[in-house]
């Protein structure tokens, strides 16, 4: 499916190998001219190639047109590069004349390296995780191999083969990691902790926090996904994550410039700990004021979580495209210091979608549908929106977001 964060699909520019025979008895005489990529930044096609057996020339087609939209607003695609004209020459078993060439192709996939980065993650100097050059692209199908890929801060593509993976990934800076399709589960935990650990892309995983038995047992344990200490610049899209011991996916002490795009938030079990999504641990967490600008979009809190959908404190809060079916005894509880806007979400709650907790800056609602209270409530002052984005109508929400076709969560395949 196309996702309203999305600009443009692009396509990988393939290489045009020159290929040479000693053998002109064994070497056919046609040629087909490469077609130039589909839009993709004003690209061009490669040029002609000449093979020597055939003597084959082919002309390159011509990149089309990057599209020229803003950084999450609507789709305007470039046009597909087209095909130069071959023309076989004769060799000693025969003449042929060349085939046209054909069109600039786009890989297979819901997911691709080139998606525009959304929300918050977008402002303030932006993220790019490890680049875009899939040719310089990393495999890995084991935690061991997983963990060493994503040390340090060389930029570096990782891609996730399906399997299951355990224990804790720990990505360094200029990271971009991503699930190659559905089925690519970390049994652990996900940890980005400290000014060092910026810039860091993960899309399309699953992780599922280990069990623990008693409420204490859970609130001294790990994150499902954790996100602090000054880390910034993390987009995380199409995640799925469950059964976080403490939470399932916390971002607290400074940090910032978090997105948090089609991911799905749940519990398996009945724990007495299910608090899905808190933002700053504390009422006296300084290193926060000013900080946490975050962006949840296109996601789903479902199954047992019981509040924090989000809870926080300090931050701005865009809550765009959401939907939130849980039963649970809180959806967004706005604390000290912390603005929250809620866009176009559906809630399908039976209470009040706002908790105060305690001087909030405020709140607003905008266009949200369901059977919550006060959908559209606001209250006190909050922020500009400092990026560019088409919301989806909130009436498009539920099918979106449900969907097993690249919807919330670990649901898509990798274009590459």
């Amino acid at each position: 499916m196309t996702h309203a964060y999305r600009l443009a699909s692009f396509s990988i520019l393939g290489l045009l190998i020159a290929c040479s025979s000693t053998d002109p008895d064994t070497t056919p005489g046609a040629g087909a001219g490469s077609g130039g990529t589909s839009g993709a930044g004003q690209t061009t096609g490669g040029g002609g190639v000449t093979t020597t057996g055939g003597a084959s020339t082919t002309t390159g087609g011509t990149g089309g047109a990057g599209a020229t939209t803003g950084a999450t607003g609507g789709v305007a695609a470039g046009a597909a590069g087209s095909g130069g004209a071959g023309a076989g020459g004769g060799d000693t078993d025969g003449a042929g004349a060349g085939g046209g060439g054909t069109g600039g192709s786009t890989p297979v996939g819901d997911l691709h390296i080139t998606d525009p980065v959304p929300g918050f993650a977008s402002v303030a100097g932006g993220t790019t995780g490890g680049g875009t050059d899939l040719s310089s692209a990393i495999t890995v199908d084991s935690m061991s191999a997983l963990q060493d890929a994503a040390k340090g801060s060389t930029p570096a593509i990782i891609l996730v083969k399906p399997g299951n993976y355990s224990g804790t990934l720990a990505p360094g800076a200029n990271k971009t990691i991503i699930g190659i399709g559905p089925g690519v589960t970390i049994t652990g935990n996900i940890r980005m902790s400290g000014a060092g650990v910026n810039n860091i892309i993960i899309r399309n995983l699953a992780v599922r926090g280990a069990r623990c038995a008693s409420y204490d047992e859970c609130k001294a344990g790990a994150d499902a996904v954790y996100t602090g200490n000054g880390a910034h610049h993390v987009w995380l899209d199409h995640l799925d994550i469950s059964d976080g011991q403490d939470g399932n996916c916390d971002i607290t002490q400074g940090a910032d410039y978090v997105t948090v795009s089609w991911s799905r938030f749940y519990y398996t079990y009945d724990k007495e700990h299910r608090f899905s999504n808190l933002i700053a641990g504390s009422d006296d967490e300084p290193a926060s004021q000013g900080k946490l600008h975050i962006t949840y979009m296109n996601s789903h809190w479902g199954e047992r979580v019981d509040s924090r959908q989000p809870r926080g404190r300090y931050g701005n809060v865009h809550m765009l495209n959401n939907y939130h079916k849980t039963g649970g005894g809180q959806i967004h509880g706005v604390g000290k210091d912390m603005a929250l806007i809620a866009e176009n979400c559906v809630y399908d709650e039976n209470r009040s979608i706002w908790t105060d907790m305690g001087s909030p800056r405020g709140w607003k609602g905008i266009g949200n549908q369901g059977t919550g209270d006060d959908l559209n409530d606001s209250r006190g002052t909050v922020f500009e929106i400092p990026y560019r984005y088409t919301p989806m109508p909130a009436s498009q929400v539920v099918a979106a977001v449900t969907s097993k076709e690249c919807g919330a969560g670990n649901t898509c395949t990798l274009a590459y």
